[in-house]
């Protein structure tokens, strides 16, 4: 069977995992770099904290437009092609954002940049999965920690460049260079490939050199870390497609449970952990700052952690563990908030959160994996329900937790976490399944 074109893999090209990698690196490092400037941005625009919230409403809405048209970019000009164009948008629109001189034209700009950052998500975790499936291997653990990684550095950079006066424009305007020339060598760099050596194909590691085959032929394993992706024999007959089909209208409901349900956990993690440990622990300002870091940090943990433990004890198993024990941190802070425990109680249930948190994403993107073969759904339209509902979910949690904070105290962020947690463990493993 030949591969697509379009969908930028050949023999020669199918092992190539920088494209993803950069993809994640500048997405990360794009977005790590505006949030440590967005106070400067708002004052210079003399934005009121309700006039910022609006324009950043308007880059949620704009995340989930581009999230959902995102598979129409991929099949237009295959989703190589796509990751790289939507890249390189999403950079030129962080310069954009970073110049607005109007409060107006910053919304534009912001409404702008989250339709190229949704479709960018979409098509370098679609890409990310095709790569996958041609090496025989599992990478979406690797490519979401390089996503967090980025972040966070760039995060770090942002705020020594803040803390030096370095202007936005000047500062965001060198993350997004080298977000562009790095783009730019990946897509040079794979015309160099095409040109060196012989055309015969890389075989992958535990097959012959074919790629994946069409839903109704045998199926080549991929290594997802459970039984390999291979549907029902030919001899089934009639019945096959009506199975695969029931399968199927259980299957997307579950996942995108599972997707929402993630966001109600990693949302609150990273946005109200902060604000719980000040108000519900009387923490110091410097203790509470640390709450999100260390969720972040153990997203990044059990994400570098998320392949090997994949290829050892399969996805189902692993889904099974990241919702325990993101149930057992958030229980663990739900009582210490309760009993008005020690702080550094709350500080470790908030880190293992994240590190129990950190799996979920990745798995979610790399179900695309199975349902490729299984179903013939192409990559981008399973990361395109996950990118779209899991972008519905986070901008939910905001209106669902503050309003549940006022009326019931700050013990309902680990509340909210709980109820997220609880669907996670429910429906993730069965998702991946």
């Amino acid at each position: 069977m030949s591969v697509d074109v379009a969908d930028g893999l050949d023999g020669r090209t199918s092992s190539d995992w920088r494209v993803p990698a950069v993809a994640f690196a500048v997405n990360g490092a794009l977005y790590g770099s505006l949030l440590t400037r967005f106070p400067e941005i708002a004052d210079r625009v003399s934005a009121s904290e309700t006039q910022f919230g609006v324009v950043l409403f308007a880059a949620a809405i704009g995340g989930l437009l581009g999230s959902l048209v995102a598979p129409l970019l991929a099949r237009a000009v295959g989703e190589r092609s796509a990751t790289l164009l939507a890249g390189a948008g999403y950079a030129l629109l962080a310069v954009g954002v970073a110049w607005a001189p109007q409060l107006i034209l910053l919304g534009g700009a912001l409404l702008l940049l989250g339709i190229l950052d949704g479709a960018h998500d979409v098509v370098m975790n679609a890409f990310a999965v095709r790569v996958q499936q041609h090496r025989a291997t599992t990478l979406m653990g690797r490519m979401h920690a390089t996503w967090s990684l980025s972040l966070a550095g760039a995060g770090v950079l942002g705020t020594v460049a803040a803390g030096l006066r370095v202007p936005v424009a000047l500062h965001v305007g060198i993350a997004a260079t080298v977000a562009l020339v790095a783009q730019l060598a990946i897509a040079l760099g794979r015309k160099g490939m095409v040109a060196e050596g012989p055309p015969g194909p890389t075989p992958p590691v535990d097959g012959p050199s074919e790629p994946t085959p069409p839903v109704d032929g045998p199926s080549t394993p991929t290594s997802t870390g459970d039984s390999p992706s291979t549907p029902a024999s030919a001899g089934d007959g009639p019945a096959r497609p009506a199975r695969s089909l029931v399968r199927l209208r259980y299957v997307l409901p579950v996942l995108g449970l599972a997707a929402v349900a993630a966001s109600y956990v990693e949302s609150p993690g990273q946005e109200w952990t902060g604000l719980l440990l000040s108000r519900g622990f009387d923490a110091t300002p410097q203790v509470a700052a640390a709450a999100p870091v260390l969720f972040g940090a153990g997203l990044l943990a059990s994400r570098l952690l998320l392949d090997a433990a994949v290829s050892r004890v399969g996805q189902a198993r692993v889904a099974a563990i990241s919702g325990a024990t993101v149930m057992t941190a958030v229980g663990i802070g739900l009582v210490c908030t309760l009993v008005g425990a020690p702080v550094w109680w709350a500080l470790a249930a908030v880190a293992m959160a994240g590190f129990g948190a950190g799996p979920a994403f990745p798995l979610l993107f790399g179900s695309a994996d199975q349902l490729s073969v299984r179903h013939g759904i192409p990559p981008a339209r399973t990361a395109s329900m996950v990118s779209a509902l899991s972008r519905v979910g986070a901008i939910s949690a905001p209106i669902v937790v503050g309003p549940l904070t006022d009326a019931f105290g700050m013990v309902m962020v680990f509340a909210i976490m709980a109820v997220g947690a609880a669907l996670v463990l429910g429906a993730l493993p069965r998702a991946v399944r």
